[in-house]
């Protein structure tokens, strides 16, 4: 199973209609997403939705803040909704969630996840929010709780993380949270994993140690520390018998106890994160029966160079797109390496309040325009997916001058967000395609998108011989083909005027 939609009601900037609509409404590919767009477009809102409705294996507790609920002009409203959907659901999962299924269009399993809260206002006093998390159809939902809860639950990589820490040693080690979670630790009831039986022949080890005397003692370390047990207890006590060992022989204590790390030197914080990025993928790849096993990363290029960056994607996506892959990755970025070495289809564009799926069927993208874009879409032209508009140039020299032209009118590019992308070619249909939707999209009534596009080229004149090729279209003026002249020349993209058809003629 995997997260096909979220929706967004009243949840921080994405406000509902009054008639039921959602101010959001976000559609993941089943592996692989990568949301992009320019600051403060709601990238961060979506990974928080999720994580608020689903919660993490970290057992992070997600505070719900006033600032969650949405608000305008100074007044916020009193309830928010998120809505997960869940598809492609296989027998072990539908049996799990049997009682809150439901069924998509098509007759398959679907699965609806809701999070209600409520804020009650209490005056002067901090407000108060009551949550309830419920799965199942509209007015038929009832709470979602127990096993089928814990099996929803995300893996999370916040954006400023502190690597080093989480793979410490300690009672909330993140470390000890992942292999909890893998197969290898699950022990059946009343069964002894091998690593308790090895502490405890550890712990035998040692205990024999502190009971032998030394050479020039008449007791042992144990038997002295007795002694003065018997010295400091009353004698009506039973005599306590302390005993060493390095660790409890519970499970979850052993791996409470355990570090990761890559040397004995100090790594560097790129290589931390690697190393705790692999951590987290252990779970990716285990043999489970069931559960989306769902990874949401925040700006993934945080600590880590641009070459690291690119690397840990084509991983992602190269092991995701294996069949049987078990998986499903939502991340984050601001990087425009990244925008540009991920496949298209798999980029959300998030613009004015709302998410753009670049995916087949909702652009204008036909096949050949997704292999053109994959090999010429560099680091430098996707800038265009994180401006407020984009303007697309033919070559060198208007990159050139409309820069400085602007500059001039004393409307610089960059102070208004703008772009500007040299294609170094006149191919501009596949690039504007990027930012056209389908007649499907429009159907289901999203809204188009709505970014400000500009093409700039140069009026090259070309030689009278292009004219005259056999290859070429040869157009012949008379006044009865004047109205079939028109419309050959409106598709070619030429508009003249009637006085200069006739001194063409």
């Amino acid at each position: 199973m995997y997260l096909k939609k979220i929706k967004l009601y009243n949840f921080r900037k994405f406000k509902g209609s009054s008639d039921g609509k959602a101010g959001l409404e976000v559609s993941f590919n089943k592996n692989f997403n990568l949301i992009i767009g320019e600051n403060d477009s709601g990238k961060t809102a979506i990974i928080d939705a999720i994580r608020l409705t689903l919660g993490t294996i970290s057992k992070e507790n997600p505070r719900i803040t006033e600032e969650d609920f949405y608000c305008s002009n100074n007044l916020s409203v009193d309830n928010f909704k998120i809505e997960c959907t869940f598809s492609d659901l296989n027998e072990n999962e539908a049996g799990i969630f049997l009682e809150w299924l439901s069924f998509d269009d098509l007759g398959e399993y679907e699965l609806l996840v809701r999070l209600n809260v409520r804020q009650i206002r209490n005056g002067f006093l901090s407000n108060r929010f009551e949550r309830t998390i419920k799965a199942g159809p509209e007015n038929a939902d009832m709470i979602l709780e127990g096993k089928a809860k814990e099996i929803l639950q995300t893996t999370y990589l916040k954006p400023l993380r502190d690597a080093e820490n989480e793979l410490r040693p300690g009672l909330k080690s993140r470390l000890a949270q992942i292999l909890q979670g893998h197969s290898a630790f699950k022990t059946a009831d009343g069964e002894i994993h091998e690593l308790e039986e090895i502490l405890n022949l550890a712990n035998q080890q040692i205990e024999s140690y502190f009971d032998n005397k030394s050479e020039n003692k008449k007791l042992s370390i144990k038997d002295e520390l007795v002694s003065y047990l018997n010295e400091f207890f009353p004698k009506t006590l039973e005599p306590y018998e302390p005993s060493f060992e390095v660790s409890s022989s519970k499970l979850s204590s052993i791996l409470r106890k355990l570090a990761l790390k890559l040397e004995e030197n100090v790594s560097g914080l790129g290589s931390l994160n690697l190393l705790f990025i692999a951590a987290e993928l252990l779970l990716l790849n285990d043999e489970s029966e069931f559960g989306p096993s769902l990874t949401l990363i925040e700006e993934i290029e945080a600590h880590l160079h641009p070459q690291a960056q690119l690397r840990l994607i084509k991983f992602l996506q190269e092991t995701l797109s294996r069949e049987n892959t078990n998986g499903q990755f939502i991340l984050s970025t601001h990087s425009t390496s990244l925008a540009s070495s991920v496949s298209l289809e798999h980029l959300i564009l998030m613009h004015d309040n709302y998410a753009y799926p670049l995916s087949y069927r909702n652009t204008k993208l036909d096949n050949e325009d997704y292999k053109f874009l994959e090999r010429f879409l560099d680091v430098t032209k996707s800038n265009l997916f994180f401006a407020k508009g984009v303007i697309l140039v033919e070559g060198d020299a208007e990159n050139l001058l409309v820069p400085a032209l602007a500059d001039i009118i004393d409307r610089p590019l960059h102070k208004y967000g703008v772009s500007i992308v040299n294609l170094g070619s006149t191919a501009f249909k596949r690039y504007t395609n990027i930012f056209s939707r389908s007649e499907s999209w429009y159907e289901k009534g999203f809204p188009a998108l709505k970014l400000p596009v500009s093409l700039i080229t140069d009026s090259d004149i070309k030689p009278y011989e292009y004219y005259l090729e056999e290859s070429k279209v040869v157009l012949e003026y008379s006044l009865d083909n004047q109205e079939h002249l028109n419309t050959v020349l409106e598709g070619l993209g030429i508009n003249v005027e009637d006085d200069e058809l006739n001194r063409l003629h």
